[in-house]
């Protein structure tokens, strides 16, 4: 972006606000890691024309799928904290768009001598701009 490159305040500005989402984005990471992990599933069972519901947390531990039983007691809170994991989660989404836009608009110009590249990595080739065929 030419006005970020050209004015200074606006370039720092830019460059508080990277800073800043970085910070944000890295404590929302820590509290996201607090709460639990996996999601919450529900078995139903039949046992003499009655019906049960049990519900469990599955997740994942050293590579393994762990089902742990969930009370009723602790169900609701257990749902209120998946509740803000998911929000934790849509928030990194959302810092995570905007660094990366501020890192297209504050990197550093491109000089006129040099020419983009183009890779196709399962091809295995490289061509420059414009078109070069290998």
């Amino acid at each position: 972006m030419k006005v970020a490159e050209k004015d200074k305040a606006v370039h720092g500005l830019l460059q508080e606000e990277y800073r800043r989402c970085r910070d944000v984005l890295a404590s929302l990471a820590k509290k996201a890691d607090r709460y639990p992990k996996g999601s919450l599933n529900v078995r139903k069972k039949r046992y003499k024309d009655k019906e049960y519901e049990y519900h469990y947390l599955v997740a994942r531990e050293k590579g393994r799928v762990v089902n742990r039983h969930i009370s009723k007691g602790g169900l609701e809170a257990l749902r209120r904290q998946l509740d803000q994991r998911d929000k934790c989660r849509e928030e990194i989404r959302t810092y995570k768009k905007r660094i990366g836009y501020l890192e297209k608009i504050l990197q550093a110009p491109r000089g006129r001598g040099e020419k983009k590249e183009e890779v196709c990595l399962t091809a295995g080739w490289r061509r420059k701009h414009p078109k070069s065929y290998p």
